[in-house]
């Protein structure tokens, strides 16, 4: 698999178990595409329009998305943080209301890089959701947000490098 094609996999059922699991290939180092994932400068250049983020154990994310005249507030804490290898949240508040009880709804990223890519495997498990249409849509809007990851990471690590081969001609001169 290369560049923006995913690997879905998604369980397909009559009956959606909630877990969504997707892979993407980025061309991007894992301190680039870690950094995507938990810096808030760099949450809103891809992910949300405003957010708070403190990527610890126990830290809390944050987010706010606007679309026209509404707008949309996630909260989740941080479970797990190996910085440039893996990061885990529960989301205390998806958007829908604080859910109570046990966590319910998870995010994992997995990120491993190989050779010149680097492999994103992303989990979202949400127990609360049993609607085939929902389960569709979540699945779908998985895609969208991983490509712009992709394509985020893509472009931070060029700017990275060219602002890094700068420097060195600057040096020799």
């Amino acid at each position: 698999m290369t560049g923006s094609r995913f690997n879905d996999g998604t369980k397909k059922s009559d009956s959606p178990d909630g877990k969504i699991e997707k892979r993407v290939w980025i061309k991007a180092s894992a301190e680039v595409i870690f950094k995507a994932l938990t810096d808030p400068k760099e949450l809103v250049r891809w992910f949300c329009d405003r957010v708070s983020c403190n990527p610890r154990e126990g830290g809390e994310l944050v987010a706010h998305w606007r679309t026209g005249k509404l707008s949309r507030k996630g909260r989740a804490t941080f479970t797990k943080v190996a910085p440039n290898t893996s990061l885990e949240m529960v989301w205390t508040d998806d958007g829908c209301g604080t859910q109570s009880g046990d966590p319910k709804h998870t995010l994992s990223y997995s990120i491993r890089s190989k050779a010149a890519m680097t492999e994103v495997m992303m989990v979202d498990n949400d127990d609360s959701i049993s609607d085939k249409e929902a389960f569709a849509f979540l699945d779908q809007g998985w895609n969208g947000v991983l490509m712009e990851l992709k394509e985020y990471c893509e472009r931070r690590e060029r700017s990275v490098k060219l602002r890094a081969g700068s420097k060195r001609q600057k040096a020799s001169s």
